[in-house]
């Protein structure tokens, strides 16, 4: 391992003031990795091999380090030897453990180009699915809780559980949308679309969405 590449990984990350301009290398870290059936993590470690070994592998994706400047480094990202991404990363924001961890925490709304049906059944959402109804009963509604977004503003969310006959999922819900509904209300759902939180699907709803009781 070179001096330049450990002093890289020991060095303590910066004061948490800074994080909110990492959250921009950190949403394309995430969007890559799942656009391509790999874990966020796996990528970020794989740019440290890249960084020491010129190439590492994740997947079915080959990573090449093209260049190491101050706290940046740039990044190059085949798949079957055609170059799918090439960014420039914040190295701060794969090396402290405090940033890295919000990995985890990006919701994503990255669809492939598949074919469904605008009212599927529960059991038959699929992350990456958009501009899709969907009716349900609230079978949970769990206490509230304040939540620093990446805007750097804080606001209310509750994870409810709907189901129907084929399955459940959790359905994101913020400030006002809260109380709108009870346990055992029947609600439909416009434009929502599912994204993935903390390795889960999760049911939320667009910003033309809306929320409504119909029992």
């Amino acid at each position: 391992m070179t001096r330049r590449i450990r002093a890289y990984r020991e060095r303590r990350g910066r004061p948490s003031g800074r994080s909110k301009s990492y959250y921009i290398y950190l949403d394309s870290i995430v969007s890559i990795a799942y656009k391509h059936d790999i874990e966020p993590d796996q990528l970020a470690d794989a740019f440290f091999d890249a960084m020491e070994k010129e190439i590492a592998h994740c997947g079915d994706l080959t990573i090449r380090s093209r260049m190491i400047q101050n706290d940046k480094a740039i990044f190059l990202i085949e798949k079957n030897e055609k170059v799918v991404w090439q960014f420039p990363v914040d190295l701060e924001s794969i090396r402290n453990p405090h940033i890295r961890d919000h990995l985890k925490n990006i919701p994503i709304t990255y669809t492939k180009k598949k074919s469904y049906s605008k009212n599927p059944t529960i059991s038959g959402l699929r992350f990456g699915m958009k501009k899709i109804d969907v009716i349900g009963r609230v079978t949970k509604k769990p206490p509230t809780r304040h939540v620093n977004t990446r805007w750097g503003t804080t606001a209310i969310v509750s994870n409810v559980t709907i189901a129907d006959n084929t399955g459940s999922i959790r359905l994101s819900l913020w400030n006002d949308q809260i109380n709108m509904v009870q346990i055992d209300d029947e609600v439909e759902l416009k434009n929502c679309y599912v994204a993935r939180f903390a390795g889960e699907s999760q049911l939320r709803i667009g910003r033309k969405g809306t929320i409504t009781v119909i029992n």
